[in-house]
């Protein structure tokens, strides 16, 4: 155990934290991390921490084609003007916050947020299905 593990996990026993309040505060941390190093950087990409932990460069393509991918998978029909709707209220979502990093399941919110205020029900269903077949 590294040194600096060692003292995070003597605070937060110390504050009285379990093992899901220790984990959620980790992943909090991560976050953060990431952001205020982030926030040094010039450019104006977003990114996006994976489930695996890796950080990855936002790429608007990927969540475009799991929207399709989950219509597809059952059955409903979407077409590319519908998706660069959903596109444009998802990046509106992430341009609000004004961050440059967020979580997959933060990402995942936004699309279906866009699908139920657009009035995509059906695909809001099947994205829910496809994405926990991801998972």
């Amino acid at each position: 155990m590294s040194e600096l593990s060692r003292k995070l996990l003597e605070e937060f026993e110390s504050q009285g934290y379990d093992i899901n309040q220790i984990a959620a505060e980790i992943d909090k941390l991560k976050v953060e991390v990431i952001r205020d190093f982030l926030k040094k950087s010039d450019d104006n990409k977003v990114y996006v921490i994976k489930r695996s932990g890796n950080l990855e460069e936002y790429i608007p393509d990927k969540i475009a084609r799991s929207i399709k991918n989950a219509a597809d998978r059952n059955g409903k029909q979407i077409t590319s003007s519908d998706v660069e709707i959903l596109m444009q209220d998802i990046e509106k979502s992430i341009e609000s916050l004004n961050r440059k990093v967020f979580r997959t399941d933060e990402i995942k919110e936004f699309v279906k947020n866009a699908l139920v205020e657009e009035g995509y029900s059906q695909i809001y269903d099947s994205y829910v299905s496809y994405v926990q077949a991801q998972n």
